[in-house]
């Protein structure tokens, strides 16, 4: 069993080599019934995505297409070193994402833009805001998570966007 990044360097050397092959034991790790193994799936591709973002990003945009919620999850997962640094470049894969049905999947997009927030909150403000004027249940759940932490800086921001959202 794989429990951290460290038991699977070799994954990541070799997706940093090919990604066509790197990404095919990525997912076999994404799609694990064992928490765990999901987590270092994510893990992987963010260490990836530090020499090849452009590769991880292509990736996760079919990724986001998967049946199957684990691997959809780490397709977001996957991308939040890319999101802290440039969080336009990630929005094709989280539009993908934020009408998911699936709590654990809606969980992980609130969590990337979360975090996006902490360096791009501008970003998150106009990204939430835009979603919020579909007025998609799935997303409205998105929405109120992501903006937690920004809630304490942007209050009026944030409570304008949260009530056009539901």
């Amino acid at each position: 069993m794989v429990t951290k990044a460290s038991d699977v360097k070799h994954i990541i050397a070799v997706a940093i080599r090919d990604s066509e092959q790197g990404f095919r034991s990525i997912m076999e790790l994404a799609r694990s019934e064992d928490w765990k193994e999901r987590e270092v799936a994510a893990t992987i591709l963010v260490e990836v995505s530090k020499m090849k973002p452009d590769e991880v990003i292509a990736e996760m945009l079919l990724w986001a297409d998967h049946s199957d919620p684990n691997v959809r999850r780490t397709a977001s997962e996957g991308l939040r070193d890319i999101a802290r640094k440039n969080p336009g470049s990630v929005l094709p894969v989280i539009e993908k994402l934020k009408g998911d049905s699936n709590p654990y999947v809606k969980k992980s997009v609130a969590n990337v833009l979360r975090n996006a927030g902490n360096y791009h909150p501008e970003f998150v403000l106009r990204t939430c805001g835009e979603w919020a004027q579909e007025r998609n249940n799935q997303t409205a759940w998105i929405i109120r998570d992501a903006l937690r932490k920004l809630k304490v800086k942007y209050p009026v921001k944030v409570e304008e966007i949260i009530s056009l959202s539901s």
